[in-house]
């Protein structure tokens, strides 16, 4: 899927308008794509003795058990494995449990430390110690873990109840006070994540007794994601790329506040690619909100014409309307709207459009169907 996926925008580099963009993306799915051609052509693991080899898909992975610190446990959606940890930081390398003869390697595991477990017992001794949290020692950690998955789970809560008026409700000082906290969720969570370290964690692993904050972190990309199909004033940018750098600078912040987490984290690789995807997610909702928010410039108005109307079918429906050149927009443009604007609309209606300049100086604008009829004719820029 992920070649066939770069085979899609490689053809659509032969449209020379945004070619480098679709370019760029063409290489990043064919990579992972030939990187996944050759994990299941060389993939071989080898057990002789007290000696193990494995063979991924670049490299050949060797250990003898004098060798092992331990071992930790992974898993995701698309199966489970071993994590193979050397003494003196001198790496670690993961063990498929979809190799044949599992019951020989579980055999040959048996006698080394687990991990997970020493960690997860390590965590709970320490936060014992802390004085601040008072008690005696064993009972200390326990209330504060228990204290803390309180927590947890009471501001996942809240971020999923401000997330709603974002995507359904049109007031707007409701909707600014809700997107506010929607947007400083995140920096909340990666603050309990860093400023109470034996508390708290993100994507934690089944043996892991800390509260997992990840919802709160997570969550407010998503619903501002989906606050675009859903919501009732969705802002939309006149050219998309203007605010890739500021975009790609909360990138960057947002893997680097993370990076230790995940650098410690059994899969930290998967980790990255999570944090990766997420925060691109929540870094484009956070530039556009800063964009828009604050903007206080008077918009101009101008109008157009629908030219065309579709729908897409399936999990993620949506509504479309094309849009005839206007202002800045030299060309006609499908622009997903609200369902509440789709149904209100026929081809051949005029479209109403608010553009402003942008707090970042990335105009963006809003439309909504012109008026039957007006009581004071309002001059429009054609």
């Amino acid at each position: 899927m992920l070649i066939i996926g770069s085979g899609f925008f490689f053809k659509l580099a032969i449209d020379p308008v945004g070619r480098e963009f679709v370019l760029i993306v063409g290489v990043i799915f064919l990579i992972p794509g030939l990187m996944l051609v050759s994990l299941a052509m060389r993939s071989r693991l080898i057990l002789d003795g007290s000696r193990i080899e494995l063979r991924s898909a670049l490299r050949t992975f060797t250990a003898d058990r004098s060798e092992i610190e331990g071992l930790r446990k992974g898993q995701n959606q698309y199966g489970s494995w071993t994590r193979i940890c050397l003494k003196e930081n001198r790496g670690a390398f993961n063990v498929s449990d979809s190799f044949s003869g599992n019951a020989e390697l579980y055999d040959w595991f048996k006698g080394l430390t687990d991990l997970d477990q020493r960690d997860a017992d390590q965590i709970t001794l320490e936060i014992g110690k802390q004085d601040s949290l008072g008690a005696a020692e064993d009972d200390k950690g326990l209330n504060a873990l228990k204290q803390a998955k309180a927590w947890a789970i009471g501001l996942s809560v809240i971020a999923g109840l401000i997330s709603i008026p974002v995507m359904f409700v049109s007031y707007t000082l409701l909707y600014t006070v809700s997107l506010t906290l929607l947007v400083l969720s995140p920096l909340l969570g990666i603050f309990l994540l860093h400023r109470f370290r034996l508390l708290f964690t993100f994507f934690k692993s089944k043996t892991d007794p800390r509260a997992d904050i990840g919802f709160v972190i997570i969550w407010p990309g998503i619903a501002m994601l989906m606050s675009y199909q859903t919501g009732n004033d969705p802002t939309r940018l006149v050219d998309v790329f203007q605010l890739i750098y500021w975009v790609l600078l909360a990138i960057v912040c947002y893997i680097a506040t993370l990076f230790r987490i995940a650098w410690k984290s059994p899969s930290p690789w998967g980790m990255f690619a999570g944090i990766l995807i997420f925060g691109g997610i929540y870094s484009t909702g956070l530039i556009n909100v800063i964009n828009t928010m604050p903007d206080s410039s008077i918009p101009s108005p101008y109008q157009t014409v629908v030219l065309k109307m579709y729908e897409t079918q399936g999990r993620h429906a949506s509504t479309y309307l094309r849009l005839a050149p206007w202002g800045p927009m030299a060309y006609s443009d499908d622009v997903d709207v609200p369902k509440r604007i789709y149904q209100q609309v026929t081809v051949g209606d005029q479209i109403c459009i608010g553009m402003h300049s942008g707090f970042l100086h990335a105009p963006w604008y809003t439309l909504a169907p012109c008026p039957k009829q007006l009581s004071a004719p309002v001059p429009l820029i054609q």
